[in-house]
């Protein structure tokens, strides 16, 4: 009766081990994360920027408004990602709206 008993325990051991294996496969330490699979996660891929973006320019000047939220940024929710550019793509760029002609306080 033990050896059955133990032969079931150690099936069982076997088997959770050989399922939490195959679960997290996809999330390895040290492994890059990718970021195009994310983007296309997101609600209208790809996501577009509504204003200009240099070409040249980093996500560090990004964070500077959605780390935050300033200007009306939505904050982001990946700061420590850097190459914006990877996933976001520029969209229709909006007007600035400009102060109605008339009496100055």
């Amino acid at each position: 009766m033990k050896r059955i008993v133990r032969s079931m325990l150690l099936l069982t051991v076997a088997l959770s081990l050989a399922f939490m294996t195959t679960a997290f496969a996809d999330e390895q330490p040290g492994q890059e994360p990718d970021l195009a699979a994310d983007a296309m996660k997101s609600q209208g891929n790809p996501p577009q920027i509504p204003h200009a973006v240099k070409q040249d320019q980093d996500g560090e000047a990004c964070n500077s408004c959605h780390r935050e939220g300033v200007k009306n940024a939505p904050p982001t929710s990946h700061p420590e990602r850097l190459n914006c550019t990877s996933c976001h793509v520029q969209g229709e760029i909006k007007k600035a709206k400009k102060a109605p002609k008339g009496k100055k306080k």
